[in-house]
């Protein structure tokens, strides 16, 4: 439940911010060092870091995190000579017991991620829609994210070329980084590049004090230089008293980010379960159904539990502006993606 400044529903960012340090290969050789010495990946410890400072910025020792995962699954023999983005969203219930040494976080986190990515067949995507479901809202349940890539080259087998032809030496100098996330508030990304380990914080400026943003970065930083020296590994680690978030009220912006509050509130009966109603409602479901080769006929249904993607619903949005039915931005349409959703929100198109 991170403060926050604006509203994330009114807030539509251009590019994120970053926040980016770096460990030269001497104190990421002796980071390495440690972490084997207590049976713990490099990615499990700042895991479990990262948690830390969320914990203490949230003043609170349960919550949940997103993390994107390598997902590579041999499904035909050609898949190792394809190029793609093969990766995945994982959520990560985050549960700090009270008054813990970080060694013992840090084989927490190493127990937790490998109990996730037991089950990475179903991705956080689908668990999200699902959490949304069954707490009645459409805002994004797991936006502070953990990316990590931090031995994937061992695991590939090479390392990253460390000279791109005529382009040059590739160093950190190269890279400019500049990302817009959707339904991501806040990430930390961690990879390796000529033997220097980089931990950047991408986040939604708008949405977070910047004072709030620079002592979280400054907490994430600290405790991982207290790994690398060995200080911190049998240290105590001060955390909340508090277990789980305070929950915002069902209505008004909210004030932290976190899992939002259900949203027990009638929506004028417009999304009451049955045969859709009206030809706007049964146009809608007549398009799904040709789209997702199924046949749709409950005003209730959600576009994405009946099979759908986002570039489905992009090239579905798109075919009805282009055919006049009205123009409907796909962040309107995830608020509430069914065909009574979606036919309300043609008829009374929102102002962005």
């Amino acid at each position: 439940a991170l403060p926050l400044v604006a509203d994330p529903a009114e807030v539509a960012p251009t590019l994120m911010g970053t926040r980016q340090a770096t460990l030269d290969p001497v104190r990421w050789d002796a980071l390495r060092e440690h972490c084997a010495a207590h049976g713990v990946t490099p990615s499990a410890a700042l895991f479990a870091a990262f948690g830390v400072a969320i914990s203490r910025a949230c003043g609170h020792r349960r919550f949940l995190l997103n993390t994107l995962q390598l997902n590579r699954l041999p499904l035909h023999p050609d898949v190792p000579r394809l190029v793609g983005a093969f990766s995945s969203t994982m959520l990560v219930p985050v549960d700090l017991p009270a008054a813990p040494l970080f060694t013992d976080l840090a084989r927490i986190a190493q127990r937790d991620l490998g109990e996730a990515m037991a089950h990475n067949l179903v991705t956080g995507v689908e668990v999200s829609r699902e959490l949304g479901r069954r707490l009645g809202t459409r805002r994004p349940v797991a936006p502070v994210v953990f990316q990590s890539t931090l031995g994937v080259d061992a695991a590939l087998g090479s390392e990253v070329p460390g000279e791109a032809g005529p382009l040059g030496v590739i160093d950190l100098a190269s890279h400019h980084q500049q990302l817009r996330t959707p339904q991501v508030a806040l990430e930390l990304r961690l990879f390796e590049l000529r033997g220097e380990l980089v931990m950047v914080f991408s986040l939604v400026e708008e949405l977070f004090d910047a004072k709030d943003v620079d002592a979280l970065f400054a907490e994430v930083t600290g405790l991982v230089e207290s790994l690398v020296t060995g200080d911190g590994w049998a240290a105590g680690v001060p955390l909340p008293e508090a277990v789980d978030a305070p929950r915002d009220g069902a209505s008004g912006a909210p004030s932290r980010l976190s899992v939002p509050t259900p949203v027990t509130a009638a929506w004028d009966g417009a999304e009451t379960p049955g045969a859709p109603r009206g030809a706007l409602e049964e146009e809608v479901a007549a398009r799904w159904s040709e789209l997702l080769e199924r046949p749709v006929t409950d005003r209730a249904a959600d576009f994405f539990a009946l099979g759908g993607d986002s570039l489905l619903a992009v090239r579905m949005l798109a075919a009805l502006a282009r055919d006049g039915r009205g123009r409907v931005t796909p962040r309107r349409f995830l608020e509430r993606p069914t065909p009574a959703g979606l036919a309300r929100a043609l008829t009374e198109p929102a102002g962005d």
